[in-house]
């Protein structure tokens, strides 16, 4: 018996390989921003605050209470924006575990024909990373450190003189997605002293443990992703606690990366498939959640 399960887990683990490898050769690409500027900015750095209860333990037993700091480090983006040096909306735009691709940069190309300006934040380079859906050790960033990212994007943002620093949204797919919820959530911007973002949209996340958020958020999924389920977004944003609007729109017969342009991946019962209806209405919701809130 043990014999046939480590056969069976060979087989499973070299299949997600060939899944890993197939996605990261479909979605990944050298980007090409025709139209953006390389800019060069730090994420935002952490300082872990200790909780009312470590601080009592701390005093109680009478030992020093040490923080920890999650130091910034340099990254490239991405910047594209309409003509013109008025003040502007911005987006801060992430990308899937992939990396940044021709999705990204489609969806920069069109949030610019929309009127914002986009920053485009690549969380791979600067960590030596090309992609990181397979989750192993030395080639991973959780949402949690792109989070910080996205922040630091937001912060370089804020000082171009055509931003408008007040309306700042985040938007992300897949991993990116991800991240968005994490961005959200009240102790990632409290911790860094910041205003959180003016709006959030996640693409297909996975939605994790919910906890309250401060941001207006919109989740786009399709009702046949077998990666990221939305049948754990239903739960997770029926428990969410928040003041602001949170909008789910799951697609019938969508699947992952819907909106990516002619992708079509079957492998190991994971399906990674382009849906252009899908996709068409998703951009109406985003385009009209954004004028809504920015």
């Amino acid at each position: 018996m043990t014999i046939k399960n480590d056969l069976l887990r060979v087989t499973v683990i070299a299949s997600l390989v060939a899944l890993i490898v197939f996605i990261k050769t479909s979605f990944a690409a050298d980007p090409i921003y025709a139209d953006a500027q390389v800019v060069e900015f730090d994420s935002a750095s952490y300082t872990y605050t200790p909780s009312p209860f470590k601080v009592r333990q701390a005093k109680k037993l009478g030992v020093p209470l040490e923080t920890k700091t999650e130091p910034s480090i340099s990254l490239t983006g991405y910047l594209g924006k309409p003509e013109g040096e008025k003040p502007r909306a911005a987006i801060v735009l992430l990308h899937t575990c992939a990396g940044l691709s021709e999705h990204e940069v489609m969806w920069s190309k069109r949030l610019v024909d929309w009127g914002y300006v986009v920053l485009s934040v690549d969380s791979f380079a600067a960590r030596g990373l090309d992609y990181s859906c397979d989750g192993q050790i030395g080639r991973y960033v959780g949402p949690w450190a792109r989070a910080l990212d996205a922040y630091g994007a937001k912060q370089y943002l804020s000082t171009r003189s055509f931003v408008d620093p007040a309306r700042i949204a985040v938007m992300g797919m897949s991993h990116g997605g991800n991240t968005v919820l994490e961005a959200i959530k009240p102790s990632i911007s409290e911790g860094l002293a910041m205003k959180p973002f003016q709006a959030a949209i996640a693409f297909y996340p996975h939605c994790g443990k919910p906890e309250s958020i401060n941001t207006p958020t919109l989740i786009l999924t399709g009702d046949k992703d077998s990666w990221t389920p939305a049948v754990i977004c239903e739960p997770y944003v029926a428990k969410l606690q928040s003041q602001y609007e949170i909008r789910l729109k799951v697609f019938a017969g969508a699947y992952h990366a819907f909106d990516h342009p002619g992708i079509d991946i079957v492998e190991m019962g994971y399906i990674v498939r382009s849906n252009p209806e899908a996709a068409a209405e998703a951009s109406q919701i985003t385009r009209g959640f954004l004028e809504q809130w920015l």
